[in-house]
């Protein structure tokens, strides 16, 4: 393995690369031999899922990853996944320089393990990635641009990670394996449901937990209510249809994410983003010009 030379498999594409940084694509169906077990990794990375799946990494425990998780993997790693829909997997990759890569776990005192759950980004953070990702798919990027992007996005994600950690290592070592299992199996039915008006007690009942377990221990494991949740997980999938160019009628928009109206959704979204879901519709990706 070698920073210096790209070993892609069948089912990635390389979309950009420098001396500091690559940026890439792995799109898979499930029947793929690619999707059950990867490769291992040639590169330190972080990775932006855009389909739902369970993934673990080196034979260590399932995790659940949804739209707009963020995880870190280490070259060498080997991934497994699996499924939860027949809708496979598409995930955009950014490699970062081994030396920089290990620098900054370091700094944030983040070993290989204390890194492996997925970091559930905010609408911002993903709308950021996703402007950034269509940028370089459509234009050619300017090196000094990409290269301080990607590397503000990783050192973003390791302080986030790290908040994360402390956060969490409250939880008794002997339950923090059940938890998270816990917790993955009700994002999952959340992930899965988004459009739909659900009670807590169906999630907990999917979850096979009780109301009061489910409540305590979501909150201390994602720092956010499953409604909170719910509602970033919506205006996340809300955002990749702007950004793709699928969300021209606001209204269907709003009702196929489970929002009561356009009005419900452009209250929300000015609330999360700033500005209404139309401005976003409107804006021209010129951020990354040279």
């Amino acid at each position: 393995m070698s920073w210096n030379h790209d070993h892609l498999a069948p089912v990635e594409a390389l979309l950009y690369r420098s001396a500091l940084v690559k940026v890439g694509t792995f799109v898979c169906d499930v029947e793929h031999p690619c999707f059950s077990l990867s490769e291992p990794l040639d590169n330190d990375v972080f990775v932006l899922p855009r389909k739902p799946l369970w993934i673990r990494r080196n034979e260590g425990e399932y995790h659940f990853v949804g739209p707009g998780s963020i995880l870190m993997h280490r070259a060498g790693s080997t991934l497994e996944r699996r499924r939860v829909s027949n809708s496979g997997e598409r995930t955009y990759w950014f490699g970062v320089h081994p030396d920089v890569f290990v620098d900054a776990l370091q700094r944030h005192d983040l070993s290989t393990e204390k890194m492996g759950g997925a970091l559930i980004a905010d609408p911002r953070l993903r709308y950021r990635l996703a402007l950034f990702l269509k940028h370089i798919e459509r234009h050619s990027p300017d090196r000094l641009a990409v290269e301080e992007e990607v590397l503000t996005l990783f050192f973003e994600i390791c302080e986030r990670r790290a908040n994360q950690v402390n956060r969490s290592s409250v939880a008794r070592l002997g339950t923090a394996a059940r938890q998270r299992r816990l917790v993955g199996q009700a994002r999952a039915y959340l992930d899965a449901h988004l459009s739909e008006s659900i009670g807590l007690e169906t999630v907990a009942t999917e979850a096979g937990t009780s109301l009061y377990h489910l409540c305590r221990v979501f909150r201390e494991q994602t720092g956010l209510t499953m409604h909170a949740y719910r509602t970033r997980q919506r205006l996340g999938y809300v955002l990749d249809q702007l950004v793709d160019g699928q969300g021209a009628n606001l209204t269907e928009l709003a009702l196929d994410t489970g929002f009561a109206s356009h009005s419900h959704l452009s209250r929300v979204f000015q609330k999360q983003m700033g500005v209404p879901p139309s401005t976003i519709r409107a804006t021209q990706m010129s951020r990354y010009g040279g």
